[in-house]
């Protein structure tokens, strides 16, 4: 996928040879601006293509400087950052080029700023930047661009086909993200939910169990209370009980003593019972005489 992105090298360095074909026509017309700006200009991509990048940068700031009024110094510079893995300022310098007026150059200026961005878009989204996603969609425009200002460019065709698949795989991967996120926030609720719920239940439990210790420690208390009460009345009646006349208490003592003599006659009796009887009819050592 990243083959057709890595064409970029081809892309700025047509982009530069574009360039110094626009300023050697300059050139044959004898115009001193151009010859100055052409040699210059001549210079600085002679660094850029052997692959001396601070020193193409550093001439092409120097240019710019020179002949601010030209937007294609501003788009060499973008290839030379772009270069530099720089895509952050490559993108501020192909903005800053957008001025120019040449559609050949408006091609490659377009194409090679959607390369810019589709690299930002990967790095934002290597780093987990949300704002991917809006890079990868600058990206497509600008190759829409591209292809505007050249139907023919068939790298420009399949880039686009390239960031549309991506931005529909990221989309997909967005919602099954939030679909995760949501079962994830579901499964973390109804687990909270269930938590809760067994905190409630425990606290319930408890509760009854200490609502049935209290009735128990009540009915124990009020048992206590009634038999302490039942004691107090016994004792009272006890008290309230009037003691017997010296006539009653004899009486009462006779009663007892009549009532003793009868056990012990009783026993006396139950004695003889227990005898063993002797036997009915028979003479013991009596000498019957004859009856003659």
């Amino acid at each position: 996928m990243l083959s057709r992105i890595s064409k970029t090298l081809l892309s700025s360095v047509r982009i530069v040879m574009i360039f110094i074909l626009n300023l050697l026509f300059l050139a044959s017309i004898g115009s001193p601006f151009a010859d100055e700006l052409y040699s210059k200009n001549k210079a600085a991509s002679k660094h850029y293509e052997k692959g001396n990048y601070d020193e193409a940068l550093k001439s092409y700031d120097n240019l710019i400087l020179e002949f601010p009024q030209e937007p294609k110094l501003k788009m060499n510079k973008g290839s030379v950052q772009y270069k530099q893995g720089e895509y952050d300022k490559a993108d501020e310098s192909y903005n800053a080029a957008t001025s120019t007026k040449d559609k050949k150059a408006l091609a490659d200026l377009y194409y090679n700023w959607g390369n810019t961005q589709y690299m930002q878009a990967d790095r934002m989204a290597a780093q987990g930047d949300k704002k991917a996603m809006d890079k990868y969609k600058a990206s497509l425009e600008n190759y829409i661009k591209s292809l505007d200002a050249r139907p023919s460019d068939k790298d420009a065709k399949w880039n686009v086909q390239l960031v549309q698949k991506k931005i529909k795989q990221m989309q997909q991967q967005q919602q099954q993200n939030n679909k995760d996120n949501k079962q994830n926030k579901d499964d973390k609720d109804q687990k909270k939910d269930n938590q809760q719920q067994n905190k409630d239940q425990k606290q319930d439990q408890d509760k009854k169990k200490q609502d049935q210790n209290k009735q128990n420690d009540k009915k124990q208390d009020q048992k206590k209370k009634e038999d302490q009460q039942q004691s107090n009345k016994d004792q009272n009646q006890d008290k309230q009980k009037p003691e017997p006349t010296p006539q009653q208490q004899k009486q009462e003592d006779m009663k007892k003593d009549e009532a003793k003599r009868l056990i012990e006659q009783f026993s006396d009796d139950e004695k003889d019972l227990n005898k063993k009887p002797e036997k009915i009819g028979i003479l013991k050592n009596k000498n019957v005489e004859k009856d003659w």
